[in-house]
């Protein structure tokens, strides 16, 4: 076992604290304002984050401008959080933030990342907690002081250069993931919001055109194929094509007005209800088991459940009663905004009285009513209406009543949706596949940093095992 050094914090990096305000923020622009909720088990997400002028940007990095390599890290509220500045993010700190800039005689900045999120430092963070009435927060200015310890350059090199490898696993999963949610949000609102099937028909007969160059045209609109390419499509594969045209039949060949503006003919404005039931199913003494495994909305993040605890039945937390199958779609009543939301695909999963959960009528409907409640029009409603001051929420009957516009006709309405869950299961199967896989690559990150931190594994049995573990995630 190869021997650390120990160090305090200062010895080894450069320690500066964000801004104490919060500027105007804005949709777009080119600096983002990060914050806490930004950082997601040692990584960034910026996919919500926003936007700040040009001379607020001068205005809050006066303190310390964030550059490449850089640890940002939460010193309140969610302790223990940290993760990197990537190359070319033009960032500032929010509040309760503050950064590390590794003083890389010492120790370099991907490693820093890791031994902060070491078991033994996340140990001298909670033994440094201040426990407030309202929330935990370390003191940045006792920072410095924090010991933490680190192996020479040259090993820390080749543990980067392992967990790394890790890493960038599950950075291209989630980034396929995001795609593939873009994907099925964007076919969900070209169907059954903005009826782009149905326009494509309507402008091709006004032209003078034929039903079939209608169909034709909704086929397009469908796929994104041209004519062109669609001939290959049918030649290549003729099965297909047949059921894509089949889909194209089924929507209309004209709009009509309603209350919500004009929508496709036979088609009539409802909401959730129509499709699920709200919170079907809860755990009672009487029927509850032995032990489950629980999920909070605190572990649920924009359509990720990225944690759950196990829990003997008697000791879960009173809220642990939301019995959760898959095909449910589970958004949080308390701060919607956060995106506590997610699409159920494994069995044996308990979920928080905090959510409401939305179990579809027909197995078929899950789709679609997953990607009507997520949607970010829907989550920006829920948002809007939330009240109740420091923790503002919706009450679940709101989420239930989440608008949609379908089909008036029962056996049309199973048809279309059925279609649109055709559709897009390879992509959900596709993402919730990457999904195991990441819960598998964190699980070995997780064992694997400890061990090789402290020296317990070799540096070539750990290169061994992520190399085998690569092999069987591609």
């Amino acid at each position: 076992m190869r021997s650390n050094i120990t160090y305090t914090l200062d010895e080894i990096a450069e320690i500066y604290d964000g801004p104490h305000a919060t500027p105007k923020k804005l949709e777009t622009g080119d600096a983002i304002f990060l914050s806490i909720s930004s950082i997601e088990n040692g990584r960034l997400n910026l996919e919500k984050s926003s936007f700040i002028s040009e001379d607020d940007f001068v205005k809050w990095t006066r303190r310390v401008t964030p550059q490449a390599g850089d640890v940002v890290f939460s010193y309140e509220t969610k302790i223990g959080e940290a993760s990197i500045i990537p190359e070319g993010l033009r960032c500032c700190l929010g509040r309760r933030m503050g950064l590390l800039r590794a003083k890389q005689d010492k120790v370099l900045p991907q490693y820093l990342l890791y031994a902060y999120l070491s078991p033994t430092f996340q140990d001298v963070i909670r033994e440094k907690t201040i426990h407030g009435s309202t929330t935990d927060r370390i003191s940045i200015r006792e920072m410095p002081s924090f010991e933490i310890q680190l192996p020479d350059i040259h090993t820390q090199k080749k543990v980067i250069q392992i967990l790394s490898s890790i890493d960038n696993k599950l950075s291209k999963n989630a980034e396929i993931n995001q795609t593939l949610e873009q994907m099925v949000q964007a076919l969900f609102k070209s169907w059954f919001v903005n009826f782009e099937p149905v326009k494509a028909k309507i402008a091709v007969l006004e032209a003078g055109g034929s039903q079939k160059d209608a169909t034709l045209a909704a086929m397009t609109a469908i796929s994104g194929k041209d004519a062109d390419s669609l001939a290959v499509f049918q030649r290549e594969y003729p099965e297909k094509y047949a059921e894509l045209r089949a889909i194209a039949e089924l929507f209309p060949l004209a709009m009509q007005d309603s209350e919500l503006g004009e929508i496709p003919v036979g088609w009539f404005c409802t909401d959730l209800s129509y499709l699920a039931l709200l919170n079907n199913s809860s755990w009672s003494k009487k029927n509850a088991p032995e032990s489950l495994k629980y999920v909070d909305l605190a572990n649920t993040k924009w359509g990720i459940i990225h944690s759950t605890e196990d829990f003997l039945f008697s000791d879960a937390p009173s809220r642990a009663r939301r019995i959760l199958k898959p095909g449910d779609t589970i958004v949080g009543t308390v701060r919607p905004g956060n995106g506590s939301y997610a699409f159920i695909a494994e069995e044996g999963l308990t979920g928080s009285t905090g959510f409401a959960v939305l179990t579809p009528k027909h197995e078929h409907f899950s789709s679609f009513i997953y990607i009507c409640a997520t949607s970010k029009d829907n989550i920006e409603r829920l948002a809007h209406l939330a009240d109740g001051g420091a923790y503002p929420a919706v009450n679940a009957e709101v989420i239930l009543s989440t608008p949609c516009i379908i089909p008036i006709d029962h056996s049309s309405s199973k048809n279309l949706i059925e279609c649109f869950h055709y559709y897009v299961r390879e992509l959900f199967a596709y993402k919730h596949n990457n999904l195991r896989q990441n819960k598998s690559l964190e699980q070995l990150r997780d064992t694997l940093l400890p061990k090789l931190l402290s020296g317990e594994i070799t540096l070539p049995d750990a290169e061994e095992i992520a190399k085998e573990a690569d092999y069987v995630q591609s």
